[in-house]
């Protein structure tokens, strides 16, 4: 792999990330909105609420302007031999997990503070979207866009220095959590079992668990799993009632809506 990169001009390099990201956003939205008119057929549908006017076109646009900054930047990133990916067992799964749970903590804390008063300008793009669509995932202002593709490539480059890189781990990482950010964002409650608090700890959120974040903004700021939600006592009490309530097949009626909390 190190060969293959060497061996290509940043021209070509370019191309290859061109072709690596957009392959990983079709993948994306094709799942995506599949896995949600499915989930809409069995009656999981998160908010029964229109989107709302031009917001399509709004992420779609957002969408573009985030594969501009980061694909340039990814490409300089491998030209430059700061990222260079090494074997073994070890570097495969810190290529993993490291970049995972780096991102985890990193967004939780930028996610925070672009809710305050002062930063809020550059995550209102974000938010244009109270209904969400998988369209909405990568739909954002350039500047937060600047703080992903840092989370993003300076762990990697990092382990890179410590020979800890492995390319398959991190090949993983990137495509679950780019096609999976995507896909994430349906309307629509898609796996096939209940999530638990547990589950959330230790994994993953139900799509419910970020729709509320769109919906109502003062909470659930993590990503992926409510670790630093629980940590930092921004979890919504409701969280799980609104879950257990569109899994059953009842979707939520207006974006403020708020259920009894469930134990």
């Amino acid at each position: 792999m190190n060969d293959w990169i060497g061996a290509r001009s940043y021209g070509e390099l370019l191309i290859a990330c061109f072709a690596l990201c957009a392959s990983l956003t079709a993948i994306g939205l094709v799942s995506g909105y599949a896995a949600e008119r499915a989930a809409w057929k069995r009656g999981r549908k998160v908010f029964d609420v229109p989107l709302k006017r031009g917001q399509l076109r709004h992420e779609m646009i957002g969408t573009a302007l985030f594969h501009v900054l980061f694909v340039p930047v990814f490409a300089g990133v491998l030209a430059s031999g700061a990222m260079r990916f090494s074997s073994g067992w070890a570097a495969e799964i810190a290529g993993f997990f490291v970049p995972w749970y780096t991102f985890q903590l990193g967004y939780y804390a930028m996610h925070r503070a672009m809710h305050s008063k002062a930063l809020f300008w550059m995550h209102r793009w974000h938010h244009e979207s109270l209904v969400t669509t998988p369209m909405t995932g990568l739909s954002m202002h350039p500047a937060e866009a600047i703080g992903w593709i840092v989370m993003m490539l300076v762990p990697p480059v990092v382990l890179s220095h410590f020979g800890l890189l492995g390319a398959g781990g991190w090949f993983v990482f990137l495509s679950l959590h780019w096609s999976g950010n995507i896909a994430g964002h349906a309307n629509a409650e898609m796996f096939p079992t209940r999530s638990t608090r547990w589950t959330t700890l230790l994994w993953s959120n139900p799509i419910s668990y970020h729709s509320l974040h769109h919906a109502r903004f003062d909470g659930h700021y993590g990503f992926v799993a409510a670790t630093m939600d629980v940590l930092f006592g921004t979890e919504f009490p409701d969280w799980l009632a609104v879950h257990q309530r569109v899994f059953g097949g009842t979707p939520m009626k207006a974006l403020k809506e708020k259920l009894a909390p469930k134990d």
